[in-house]
């Protein structure tokens, strides 16, 4: 029995791709048609794919995204997103996948990439290789007639339609200001014009002194006064462009009978406006995060103070070390350390605090750390609580 992993060129990608991922992640019979397919999948701009085989035979695919760059805490990395990890059912609970996945670690370290981000179909999985649950992102329903007050409101500005294939040049411009101040958000760093091209949506952009200060990325279905209005995008600058996109909604009260937006997990979407009792549920799966190269987040925004922690990281030994953490002028500094280290930390903790999910106090029950209350002090004023926002679908 002979086991390799293989770093595949696009066109051996697609044909595995168009099995294992569609088998797994897709209704089948029938398989997707699969020129169709194999077009998605060339106009993925920048993606790296990778397979198991076992005596030739391909068993476990994965896909690694085109490079993304996300905020953490204010400034950005560069992160790698992980997809389109199938097994072939003969092939399940025999490692293949783990193996996949610490091959795919090497790659990203070597690609310069201090994080990794992935939408689990398994939580538990992921969490033996390193990765924490963070916040899902949550859809809101609501009837927009509650919305009628603010067709009265003076607002200063415009609303601009487009489609999305002509707006997305803008849009694309927009996410990356939006994403300076909206810790987690990330984006994918080369441009998808082709895919824009074959996505359906509408665009609405709120203007005011010709600045963008909200965008609304939607869909509308159904017929006639009963459609509904699906927004994957709700994002704004400021409470005005919040308003200008909410007046928006409401000049479709004659068309549209359901609002359904997709929120921010730091957005509370009952405090919209007034009236507004939405329903809520959760969007996709909760994404998870790891920290993939500890070196790598130097001058990451933190907090004053500094301690020396040993930090376990089983799939990626290259973390596994003594480390000095410590703030100089509100930027992380981190180097090697020989002193005798003040607390343990697995890499769960270490990732936990960068992304500012859990407090420290949790560590110990969640078998990630043994900081004591002092401790946990410091690590809480180093790394303060934060919301992240992945945005990126992959």
């Amino acid at each position: 029995m002979s086991i390799i992993v293989k770093h595949l060129e696009i066109n051996e990608a697609i044909k595995i791709l168009h099995l294992l991922s569609s088998y797994a992640f897709t209704p089948t019979p029938p398989l997707p048609d699969f020129d169709t397919y194999a077009e998605r999948i060339r106009n993925r701009h920048g993606s790296d794919y990778f397979a198991v085989f076992d005596d030739g035979e391909p068993l476990a695919i994965c896909c690694s995204t085109t490079p993304l760059d996300q905020n953490i805490r204010g400034r950005l990395f560069r992160m790698g997103g992980v997809a389109n990890v199938a097994t072939h059912p003969s092939a399940r609970r025999k490692g293949y996948a783990y193996r996949l996945m610490l091959h795919l670690f090497e790659f990203f370290k070597e690609k310069g990439m201090a994080v990794s981000c992935l939408y689990p179909f398994k939580e538990v999985f992921y969490q033996r290789l390193g990765y924490i649950t963070l916040l899902q992102a949550k859809i809101i329903s609501f009837n927009p007639t509650c919305l009628t007050p603010i067709l009265d409101q003076p607002l200063s500005g415009e609303v601009n339609l487009v489609s999305f294939r002509d707006g997305y040049t803008t849009y694309r411009a927009f996410l990356r200001d939006h994403q300076t101040n909206s810790h987690g958000m990330a984006l994918f760093s080369l441009p998808q014009p082709e895919s824009a091209q074959k996505h359906e949506a509408w665009l609405a952009f709120a203007i005011q002194n010709e600045q963008i200060i909200g965008m609304m990325h939607y869909r509308l279905s159904g017929y006639e006064m009963h459609q509904t209005m699906f927004a994957d995008d709700f994002l704004f600058n400021n409470t005005h462009g919040k308003f200008l996109l909410l007046n928006w909604i409401a000049k479709h009260l004659d068309q549209v009978e359901k609002v359904e937006l997709i929120l921010k997990p730091d957005l509370n979407g009952e405090l919209l406006f007034t009236d507004i009792r939405p329903e809520f549920r959760g969007h996709f799966v909760a994404p998870m995060a790891r920290v993939i190269d500890l070196p790598a987040l130097a001058g990451l925004p933190i907090g004053s103070g500094e301690m020396i922690i040993r930090v376990i990281d089983p799939e990626c030994s290259w973390n596994t070390s003594t480390w000095h953490f410590a703030s100089n002028e509100g930027q992380l500094v981190i180097t090697s350390d020989q002193r005798q280290p003040e607390l343990e930390l697995s890499i769960h903790g270490v990732s936990a605090l960068v992304y500012g999910v859990y407090h420290p106090e949790e560590f110990i029950l969640r078998n990630w750390g043994n900081p004591d209350p002092d401790q946990q002090k410091i690590l809480q004023k180093m790394f303060p609580s934060r919301i992240p926002y992945i945005h990126a679908k992959y």
